[in-house]
């Protein structure tokens, strides 16, 4: 009996021998798929975050287009923007080229006096029409921020720091001086 016994054990191992070759045969395909599962993971994550990066890439790209094209711009505005303004000033310069060029002969004081009328009109409307504004501060209280005092007169009659003569009208653009008006101001001694 007792080879009978060993062949049943024998046959026994080998049945509980053949399900765990079986389990890990079955473990081993699952591990496979769990990787290959993983691998194509990985492939779309990698696909994505290539995605990513070149928009990231074309991103950057297009920004630092834009910042060019801004810089040209600027530089563009800068040098042309006093072109308008010149567009309006160059008749007048042509005009009075043409009247310096006549002759004396040719000529009346009531022609130049007409022409040069027009001419100070033709200056006004382009003042006007670029938002500069003349100070004309005869009277006025000095202020340094709009004027600038070239010499001082004594007048008992008048008070201290009053514009007494204006030598040189200013200019403001936009509420901004830009040419200060040039003034005689009232200095009273004692």
């Amino acid at each position: 009996m007792t080879s009978t016994n060993d062949e049943d054990e024998k046959e026994l191992e080998e049945t509980e021998a053949e399900p765990t070759n079986t389990a890990s045969e079955e473990e081993a395909v699952e591990a496979e798929a769990e990787e290959e599962v993983e691998l194509s993971e990985l492939e779309i994550l990698q696909k994505k975050h290539d995605e990513h990066y070149d928009g990231l890439l074309r991103a950057k790209a297009e920004v630092e287009n834009i910042k060019k094209r801004s810089a040209k711009e600027v530089e563009n505005a800068y040098k042309y923007s006093i072109e308008s303004i010149l567009q309006e000033i160059i008749p007048i310069y042509d005009s009075l080229s043409l009247s310096c060029k006549l002759s004396n002969d040719k000529t009346t004081k009531d022609q130049l006096e007409e022409g040069n009328k027009l001419l100070l009109s033709m200056f006004k409307q382009i003042l006007e029409k670029n938002n500069i504004q003349e100070v004309d501060p005869e009277g006025e209280v000095f202020n340094p921020d709009h004027h600038q005092a070239i010499s001082t007169i004594e007048d008992k009659e008048r008070k201290n720091d009053e514009i007494a003569e204006v030598v040189q009208k200013g200019y403001v653009l936009n509420g901004r001086v830009i040419k200060p008006a040039l003034v005689i101001v009232i200095k009273n001694t004692s």
